[in-house]
């Protein structure tokens, strides 16, 4: 019931609209003084190549290895500590025990602070490909 009085309010406004005396018709014409200036928006390099200033790129450049960089050295970091939490579920001795817990603590802690310096990177990264207009 509901796609039928849909179909049909559409119908209605589709037969409606192709009257020929509609009220658009009887509207005043409107005339340009000036022309409008469709190519505003556009460069003005025939190829449309996007201009990338140096210091856009290096910025780019920078942001997307020091992203890679820092999620690969966080990624290693944590095998790392999931090694010495192992080793910490595995050993009986309490010495060992607490050994491996502070390692594993320290590991997880500075692979957290690296992840997130590998997200404000790619934050970065993805600021730089947004122009300012």
């Amino acid at each position: 019931m509901k796609y039928f009085l849909l179909y049909n309010i559409i119908v209605c406004c589709i037969i409606h609209g192709q009257d020929e005396n509609s009220w658009t018709d009887q509207l005043p014409g409107v005339e340009r003084i000036a022309p409008i200036d469709t190519l505003i928006g556009l460069d003005h390099e025939s190829s449309g190549k996007v201009i990338i200033t140096p210091k856009k790129h290096i910025v780019r450049m920078v942001a997307a290895y020091s992203t890679i960089l820092l999620g690969g050295l966080a990624w290693r970091i944590q095998i790392e500590s999931d090694k010495y939490y192992d080793q910490y579920l595995r050993t009986g001795d309490p010495i060992e025990r607490k050994d491996a817990w502070d390692q594993t603590k320290k590991l997880d802690q500075a692979s957290g602070v690296i992840v997130i310096g590998s997200q404000l990177f790619m934050q970065l990264l993805i600021y730089s490909y947004i122009d300012d207009y």
